[in-house]
């Protein structure tokens, strides 16, 4: 893989990509419906719909107080929210794969509140949602390798390896990615992490959903190149780029067009979505 990671290392610049401009959602998005249906919402945010069920994953979707242009982490965004948590009528729940806060969005978290969606992760991020005032009855943490019912959805917690040096170091089970089997077939979202070796035994997955920022805490492109060309059957929506002003921070850096060269069979499978954009399950992996 040297020269492969030699070649993509050439591609990349240090002009920031800025995601394809937003489709905004509405409240027509979030009512039942006879499949599966994935939105990203920017960052590594996502929804997903399955007949009826309706689950968020890491959303960053509040904007600062007083500000048009900054989101409620204060970053200047490159494309605007395609919807704003107070506007979000009900989740079933609310899935964090840490507690970062581009995926962990204090104002956000709080806003769900009244969705009446159950949160859930590992117990480092339970901890934090608490503080942030969501009720304990309504907050549940889940062990790596652990499973759990929602509706039409089963999700089952995935391992993450994302122990960047910081004040607070994560540990093995502060991390995770979530496994999602549907009555249409199965999402994998990896959170956050470096390439792992059970990550490359992973098997029956229709939609990766892709971290494509270059940061040696996440999988890097040669990394992420490695897992969709392994995962050869499934539908890639690459995400962790495009939103947020930040030239010179690497997470919020990726560019999903240099990778697509090196994916097998990209043209009929990796879908770069604007925040906003429905892309409906299905084993025939096309994009409705």
């Amino acid at each position: 893989m040297k020269e492969l990671s030699e070649l993509m290392a050439k591609e990349f610049s240090t002009t920031q990509v800025r995601a394809p401009y937003t489709r905004p959602m509405t409240a027509k998005d979030f009512e039942p419906s006879e499949n599966t249906s994935i939105w990203w919402l920017s960052s590594a945010g996502f929804l997903i719909q399955s007949h009826g069920t309706l689950l968020m994953i890491d959303p960053v979707i509040s904007m600062q107080a007083g500000s048009d242009e900054n989101c409620e982490l204060g970053h200047r965004l490159l494309v605007p929210l395609p919807i704003e948590a107070a506007d979000v009528p009900r989740l079933d729940a609310i899935l964090y794969t840490h507690k970062d806060d581009d995926h962990l969005g204090p104002v956000t978290a709080s806003a769900l509140i009244r969705t009446g969606g159950l949160y859930a992760g590992p117990a480092i991020v339970v901890q934090e949602l608490e503080r942030l005032g969501v009720p304990s009855s309504q907050a549940r943490a889940f062990r790596i390798g652990e499973s759990f019912r929602i509706g039409k959805v089963e999700i089952t917690l995935t391992r993450a390896d994302h122990a960047y040096p910081s004040q607070h170091p994560y540990g093995p089970e502060d991390c995770c990615g979530f496994f999602i089997r549907t009555p249409d077939g199965t999402i994998w979202c990896t959170g956050d992490t470096r390439l792992l070796a059970e990550h490359m035994q992973m098997s029956g997955v229709d939609v990766l959903l892709l971290d494509v920022s270059d940061d040696p805490y996440h999988f890097g492109v040669e990394n992420a190149v490695k897992l969709a060309n392994r995962l050869e059957q499934a539908a890639i929506i690459p995400h962790h780029y495009g939103t947020y002003h930040g030239p010179e921070m690497l997470p919020f850096n990726g560019d999903p067009n240099k990778l697509a060269p090196h994916i097998t069979r990209s043209e009929n499978r990796y879908r770069i979505l604007a925040p906003g954009e429905r892309y409906v399950l299905k084993k025939t992996n096309d994009v409705q």
